[in-house]
């Protein structure tokens, strides 16, 4: 153990400075890329170009809803712009430089070459910009690059191929009018929400969705980060009911397209899009606000809000739950951890799903763990998020209650 313990210490370590790098050469990357395709985009939208085009086109061509989805892909870039830009002018590490400067000169006065590189890098990693900036985005980042090569060609594969598998057992298929479109996306919600829901109260699947949660602030970028092997999972249980209800597999495509961009855009945080409402369409649309109360840790907020777009079927089986004003948002996961620390951040989970099988005694137990929701123990059930949140809204019954709700006691009361 003398042994081991300096030896995984200099390890961690070892790979925590790895981490950093490779999140400032991805970030540089990413950073590049999306400013240089959102400056060019605008910049030929007055030449009729760019986004003008993306725009247009699609009215031409009488699909719309692709110009819808123009304008979201838009405003997320711009959000995620405005997001970084906000912090680097709330924390603008050019504040004082003078100050800054003179005390630098003075710590490398003395210092020889070895000495006077490691100062100037401590001084950078120490600025207050720098460190809220790996905590924002260090691990969100890394889990994108991670996701983008390990799963997205392979999961869009997947999808193709159970299609065309299970398309054989279809009930019936339903053809391309407005009813039938809205009848196919109903049910590519309800399959969404049935994967969601299993996602929070399945702590083996809680183990594939807790990276999407583990951020502590809500920004653009925490809709990239998902565990690798997610998209299997979501795939299985999708794919066949999808199909067996008689959804064609050209529409799974197209809204598979809404499905992401809406997604991505009601990530949006509050350095972005302040309250993150839009108004009237709070009563049809999940907007901003609803996902922040998904992103939750807070005991009213656990485990709501698990469609995308239509609130439709949360409000059906009592899991929705709007923003209030009495209860401010926490974001992040109960389990404490570090942000910063990909291999925490991401695998996080399953290594305390691990830790926790091991200790358990009785294979009875130990099965019931995976299967069991998250904060179950043989002992005790008072630290799932059901028991949680009932604890909390113990005599502040309304915070909880939507018009389903009302409607549920009218009907009981016969009033």
């Amino acid at each position: 153990m003398f042994v081991y313990m300096p030896a995984m210490q200099r390890f961690k370590s070892a790979w925590g400075k790895i981490e950093d790098l490779l999140f400032i050469g991805f970030a540089c990357s990413i950073i590049y890329v999306t400013v240089d395709s959102f400056v060019n985009g605008s910049v030929k939208s007055f030449f009729g170009m760019g986004y003008l085009k993306d725009l247009t086109d699609p009215v031409q061509k009488k699909m719309y809803y692709q110009s819808v989805m123009a304008i979201l892909s838009i405003l997320t870039t711009f959000f995620l712009l405005v997001e970084m830009i906000r912090l680097f002018i709330t924390l603008n590490p050019f504040r004082n430089i003078r100050e800054k400067r003179r005390q630098l000169k003075q710590s490398l006065a003395t210092a020889g070459i070895g000495e006077k590189i490691k100062v100037i890098l401590t001084s950078i990693k120490n600025a207050a910009f720098i460190r809220e900036f790996f905590r924002r985005y260090k691990s969100n980042f890394l889990a994108k690059v991670f996701n983008e090569y390990l799963s997205k060609l392979i999961i869009i594969f997947v999808y193709i191929e159970m299609m065309q598998y299970f398309q054989r057992f279809a009930l019936f298929t339903v053809d391309r009018s407005w009813i039938g479109w809205l009848y196919a996306y109903l049910m590519w919600e309800l399959t969404y929400w049935i994967w969601h829901y299993a996602a929070h109260r399945v702590r083996l699947f809680w183990c594939l969705h807790s990276p999407h949660h583990a951020p502590a602030e809500m920004n653009m970028t925490v809709a990239w980060v998902h565990f690798f092997a997610e998209g299997y999972y979501t795939a299985a249980i999708q794919v066949p009911l999808l199909m067996i209800f008689g959804v064609q597999p050209e529409m799974v495509a197209i809204i598979l397209v809404i499905d992401g961009t809406w997604g991505t855009f009601i990530h949006a945080g509050e350095d972005a899009f302040k309250n993150g409402k839009l108004w009237i369409l709070e009563k049809f649309l999940i907007t901003p606000s609803h996902h922040r109360v998904h992103h939750a840790k807070n005991p009213l907020y656990m485990d709501t809000n698990f469609c995308v777009l239509l609130p439709f079927w949360d409000w059906v089986f009592g899991t929705l739950q709007n923003e209030k004003d009495e209860v401010k948002i926490e974001y992040g996961i109960t389990r404490e951890m570090d942000v910063t620390n990909f291999i925490d951040f991401y695998f996080g989970e399953c290594i305390s799903l691990y830790r926790d099988v091991a200790s358990t005694p009785g294979l009875r137990n130990k099965l019931r763990l995976l299967f069991m929701p998250p904060g179950w123990t043989p002992d005790s059930r008072e630290k799932t998020a059901i028991a949680v949140r009932q604890q909390f809204l113990e005599g502040r019954e309304h915070l909880g209650k939507t018009s389903r709700d009302l409607l549920l006691e009218k009907i009981k009361t016969g009033r």
